[in-house]
């Protein structure tokens, strides 16, 4: 009797020992088929993710976890190890980011353009600049003189840094900006849209895709891209796993079937293929073989593509 009861004992705890491991392997499965993604907030305010993201979902059967944050906020995770990879679009700080040895590489996945967005009257007169650095000059004289205002991010994001490059250009900086006109509202890319059409006379500086979201929804009916097409304004994008050297909890495996997938054929053809307000959002341009690029081939990759650019713009009749 007494050997039947440690029996059962032993039997008892062989099940709870069998179980408990089945339970960790289960969770690490799980963690496994999670892909963390931090991007810029205008992939996700565009609704570019939730038309993409389902399919690579579906055929690598897992969950993407997106971070939508401004591109340096994203690049910050990334270098913390918090995130498995990026998707983002502020050139100089990923090729920095990758130097630096906090991603494995960095891949051109797709371009659109920034646009200026302000009321369709146009009180500034942006419309007929030559230049978007002229463009932000008749903001500032007429934001000056109360006539209008701007609506900045102001939050490190990709679109804020190219705001404060084209300032910066213009001979302008932004510290020096009073508030009455200058408004700093650290807000995502939907959201400043929204406080600038409900601000009167206002502009900012979006990217075209989550304009033209927006405009889609009519949620913005008072504003319109009041210039586009200077090369100044080319929009890239790039997709960055993070370094699992550097950070062995990373999944990487899941990271390289996301960037190979972005990449390849399929994943650009769905890139292409996603059209809101009757335009077509973001342009693939991914190299033909992906490859892990030095610096300075980075730097040479995104001259082609800012060619590639330009000429589409010379085409339409739409550079400036």
């Amino acid at each position: 009797m007494k050997l039947t009861m440690k029996l059962l004992a032993v039997a008892a705890v062989a099940i709870v020992l069998a179980a408990s491991v089945g339970y960790v392997l289960l969770t690490q499965a799980h963690e496994k088929k999670t892909l963390r993604l931090a991007t810029t907030t205008s992939t996700d305010d565009s609704g570019l993710l939730n038309y993409i993201l389902p399919v690579f979902e579906k055929k690598h059967d897992c969950n993407v976890e997106v971070i939508a944050v401004g591109s340096g906020q994203a690049l910050e995770l990334g270098k913390r190890g918090d995130v498995d990879v990026l998707l983002v679009h502020s050139p100089a700080s990923e090729i920095q980011f990758v130097a630096d040895g906090f991603g494995e590489s960095r891949t051109l996945v797709m371009y659109n353009s920034f646009v200026i967005v302000g009321p369709t009257v146009d009180p500034a007169g942006t419309s007929t600049s030559n230049n978007a650095t002229v463009a932000f000059m008749r903001i500032h004289d007429n934001g000056t003189a109360g006539q209008v205002k701007f609506l900045s991010r102001a939050d490190n994001s990709g679109t804020n840094t190219k705001e404060l490059a084209i300032w910066k250009k213009a001979g302008y900086n932004v510290s020096t900006f009073s508030t009455s006109w200058y408004l700093k509202t650290g807000q995502a890319m939907g959201a400043l849209l929204d406080m600038t059409e409900q601000q009167t006379a206002s502009y900012t500086l979006s990217d075209d895709a989550s304009y033209y979201q927006r405009m889609s929804e009519n949620l913005i009916p008072h504003l319109n891209i009041t210039y586009a097409g200077d090369t100044t304004l080319f929009n890239q994008y790039s997709v960055i796993p993070v370094n699992s050297t550097k950070w062995s909890h990373v999944n990487h495996t899941l990271a390289l079937s996301f960037k190979d997938w972005l990449t390849s054929p399929d994943g650009q053809d769905l890139i292409a293929s996603y059209v809101k307000y009757g335009h077509q959002l973001f342009f693939p341009n991914a190299p033909a073989q992906s490859a892990t690029l030095s610096v300075f081939e980075m730097a040479i990759n995104d001259t082609s593509s800012f060619a590639s650019f330009e000429s589409g713009y010379r085409a339409k009749g739409q550079f400036r």
